[in-house]
């Protein structure tokens, strides 16, 4: 799934008054896959994205809330107080550590 460059300035777009311009707006969006912030009064007011954008930027939120958690997690202790368990070490498998 190739997704555009974030680092291209998004079009502008006067608000929509009608419906039938609004569906223009978001189909110029979904086609082109940029995205477009929608201006009201000349003042930018919100930005509709593609949807594989928006799925990026979830994935990129969410990996930034897991490493600040991460980031409080004493793990020198952790792993003392709560070894991995011996099945993990036995057996023929292939390990992962």
């Amino acid at each position: 799934m190739p997704v555009e460059s974030f680092l291209t300035e998004p079009a502008h777009v006067d608000e929509p008054r009608e419906a039938a311009e609004f569906s223009d707006v978001l189909s110029r969006v979904a086609s082109d896959h940029r995205p477009v912030i929608v201006r009201r009064n000349g003042e930018a007011l919100a930005v509709l994205i593609p949807l594989e954008h928006f799925v990026l930027l979830r994935e990129v939120l969410a990996r930034q809330d897991v490493e600040q958690l991460a980031a409080q997690i004493d793990w020198d202790r952790l792993v003392k107080t709560h070894p991995p368990a011996q099945e993990w070490f036995d057996g023929e498998e292939p390990k992962p550590f």
